[in-house]
């Protein structure tokens, strides 16, 4: 699984680069402020998959909430963005959110935070 590096988004703009997605996965570092942006150049849609790591947390004031992993259809040809996840739910032990691939023909992933305030 390959780590990502996050990208930060300025006032002075941001071309992401990203990373080819990985065949065995990819993940990042989550502090809770990051999203991921994954453009699919490839002729057909690809589903990218955000593990969640627990099933269930307690909200205060909510009580339990359910958590599943996350399915991202990314159609042929188009950009998407997602997040952030939250920490609780998708941090595995070491701090990392979790990416898999249906395929990864075509496809580049960026990892972004706001950088400035």
């Amino acid at each position: 699984m390959a780590t990502l590096t996050a990208e930060a988004v300025t006032e002075d703009g941001l071309t992401a680069t990203g990373s080819a997605a990985a065949g065995g996965g990819d993940q990042y570092y989550n502090s809770g402020i990051e999203w991921i942006e994954i453009t699919n150049d490839d002729a057909t849609a690809t589903t990218v998959t955000v593990t969640a790591q627990a099933t269930q947390v307690t909200i205060p004031g909510y009580g339990d909430l359910d958590k599943a992993d996350r399915t991202l259809v990314v159609a042929a040809g188009t950009v998407m963005k997602a997040g952030p996840f939250p920490k609780t739910a998708f941090n595995n032990a070491g701090g990392y959110v979790q990416l898999t691939y249906s395929k990864v023909t075509s496809l580049n992933v960026a990892v972004l935070y706001h950088g400035s305030i």
